[in-house]
C-alpha cells in the first residue's frame, strides 16, 4: 500500500497551537481512512504539551478505551513535521489496538503495524536531560528532566546493572 504524502499536509514551527492540531487531525483522518483504522479522530481530544521531554506523543484512555492524543511541541520544533507525522501514526495504533484489543501496547501487532504504517516503535530522546545519573563502575547512564530523590540522595542506590556507586552530574549542556 502506498504511504500518504506527508509534504501535503507540512506546516512548520511558526503555526500557531491551534493551526498544528488542525494539520494533525486532518493528517490522521486521512490516516485512518488510507489504512483502514478504528479510530475516530474527532471522537478524540486533541492536545498539545509543551512540558513533555521524553515522548513525542500519548495516548490517554479510561478502561481500554481512548480519550486523548497528545503530541509533544518541542518534538516538533526539533523535528519538524515529518517526524511529528510518524508520531501520530503511532498513536493511532495505540488507539487502533486499544478499540480493536483492549491492548495499546508495543507488542508484536503494534510492531507488525508499525512497519506497515512506516512508524517508529520507540522514538529518541530529543531533550537534554537535566541531570545524568552515571555508575562509576560499569558506566550504566540514566537521565533525569526533573529534581528527583535519585537525583538528590544518589548516594542512597545502588546501579541496578552492577551494584556499584552512582553519581548524579548536572547537565551543564542544557539550554545551550
Amino acid at each position: 500500500m502506498d504511504a500518504i504524502d506527508t509534504a501535503y499536509y507540512e506546516i512548520d514551527s511558526t503555526a500557531s497551537v491551534p493551526e498544528f492540531l488542525a494539520v494533525s487531525k486532518l493528517y490522521a483522518r486521512d490516516v485512518v481512512e488510507h489504512y483502514g483504522l478504528t479510530a475516530s479522530v474527532s471522537d478524540l481530544e486533541w492536545t498539545v504539551s509543551k512540558r513533555a521531554k521524553r515522548r513525542a506523543g500519548a495516548v490517554s484512555y479510561r478502561d481500554g478505551v481512548p480519550e486523548s492524543v497528545s503530541l509533544t511541541w518541542e518534538f516538533f520544533e526539533t523535528h519538524g513535521w515529518e517526524a511529528t507525522a510518524e508520531t501520530i501514526r503511532h498513536e493511532l495504533i495505540h488507539v487502533h489496538l486499544l478499540n480493536e484489543r483492549g491492548d495499546g501496547s508495543h507488542g508484536d501487532r503494534f510492531r507488525e503495524l508499525a512497519d506497515e504504517l512506516d512508524t517508529h516503535v520507540h522514538c529518541e530522546r530529543f531533550a537534554e536531560p537535566n541531570w545524568w545519573i552515571r555508575c562509576d563502575a560499569c558506566g550504566t547512564q540514566l537521565v533525569r528532566y526533573r529534581r528527583s530523590k535519585l537525583v538528590d540522595e544518589v548516594d542512597s542506590y545502588r546501579c541496578g546493572a552492577c551494584g556499584g556507586e552512582l553519581r548524579a552530574i548536572e547537565n551543564t549542556e542544557r539550554g545551550r
